[in-house]
């Protein structure tokens, strides 16, 4: 019976293995919670939701916005000019109109002159209606801002996830784009007073950062889509 009842005690060495394989299973499970979060987390999670993959998509969206913004900001700042420029040919117009001809008696030429005139006025008139000038600059003051804003983002949002920043066309392009919107901006007090020359390069720098805004999209989309596939939490 004693015997019997021995039967049931493992033996030492049994025994001392069966509990260094329970403490290796045990020690690899805690491993392996503690690894899933530090994969997820580039720094650790210390810098909480920065990290995650919502706040990575935030400059993605935000550009892509941006970007059609820009061309409706465009079509905005080009009829203002068709505004200044019809005002411009009105002036000039009115000048060729002769100032002693009988109204009575006016020639074919006047009253060409006048009709024409009144056109241009008509259609002035209306472009004026649409305050063309105002929403070009308070939408434009919002990509100023808001631009500079995202793009300064996007890049401590690389920093906060992957702890380094990553040479290259996209980044190169996004600092370009954000110089060319600080030049634009710093011609407007010359373009106010009427420079030709500053309204020129305003219009021809907007016209190269639309370009190169468009050249650096495709770029910003296979990071986008790289940052979705990450296996890192959205907060």
């Amino acid at each position: 019976m004693f015997c019997g009842s021995m039967c049931f005690v493992p033996a030492p060495r049994a025994q001392a293995q069966s509990t260094r394989s329970e403490a290796e299973v045990a020690s690899a499970a805690v491993a392996l919670a503690a690894l899933t979060p530090s994969e997820a987390w580039a720094k650790g999670g210390q810098w909480g939701p920065l990290e995650g993959k919502l706040s990575s998509l935030v400059h993605p969206t935000m550009m892509s916005l941006f970007f059609f913004t820009m061309l409706y900001t465009g079509f905005l700042g080009w009829q203002w000019r068709q505004t200044r420029t019809i005002g411009a040919d009105l002036s000039s117009l009115r000048k060729q109109l002769p100032k002693d001809e009988d109204p009575e008696k006016e020639s074919a030429a006047t009253k060409s002159l006048k009709e024409q005139i009144s056109q241009l006025d008509a259609e002035r008139k209306e472009l004026v209606k649409e305050g063309y000038k105002d929403k070009h600059y308070t939408i434009s003051s919002f990509i100023l801002g808001g631009g500079i804003f995202f793009t300064t983002y996007g890049v401590f949002n690389t920093w906060f996830r992957a702890e380094k920043l990553f040479p290259g066309p996209h980044l190169f392009a996004g600092a370009a784009i954000v110089v060319i919107w600080a030049i634009s901006a710093a011609l407007v007090p010359f373009m106010e007073k009427g420079n030709d020359s500053a309204r020129n390069a305003h219009i021809a720098l907007n016209g190269v950062n639309v370009l190169l805004f468009a050249w650096q999209l495709p770029t910003g989309f296979e990071i986008a889509q790289k940052v979705w596939g990450l296996d890192i939490p959205w907060v």
